[in-house]
């Protein structure tokens, strides 16, 4: 039938990854392997034989820092005890989000900030978390 399409539902950490077997939203599996540097993303749409799948990434939970003052010293604090915790970083809307694991984690960074708290709104968001670019996360 033309125009259907297959739905992938992948989280974010399965989209890193350069090869991946999964079933779609339908059961029908499907395997690939990418070509050493690419990476999948929302919206893609991946076409072989008869087959057309669209890549859709699941949302996860996020923890938002809204900063309720234009401060580049609160700034660099802020985005330090985030880099400390090895976490992802998406910035807009002069905001800074990242993935958490669960809503608990918001007492941990409750704690963590706790010298500019007052400076900040936090708040816990599902959303589809989108690294900023240049970020590459690595562990000690």
């Amino acid at each position: 039938e033309q125009g259907k399409f297959r739905r992938l539902l992948l989280s974010r950490i399965e989209m890193e990854k350069s090869r991946l077997r999964k079933k779609t939203d339908d059961g029908f599996d499907i395997g690939f392997i990418l070509e050493p540097g690419t990476k999948l993303q929302h919206g893609d749409v991946i076409s072989e034989s008869d087959e057309t799948i669209l890549i859709e990434q699941l949302p996860e939970k996020t923890l938002t820092v809204k900063f309720k003052q234009n401060d580049k010293n609160l700034f660099l604090l802020v985005g330090h005890i985030i880099g400390n915790r090895h976490r992802p970083i998406s910035i807009r809307n002069e905001t800074i989000s990242f993935p958490i694991h669960d809503n608990s984690e918001m007492e941990l960074f409750e704690r963590l900030f706790h010298e500019v708290i007052h400076e900040i709104d936090l708040s816990i968001d599902e959303q589809r978390f989108i690294p900023h670019t240049s970020m590459d996360v690595h562990e000690h």
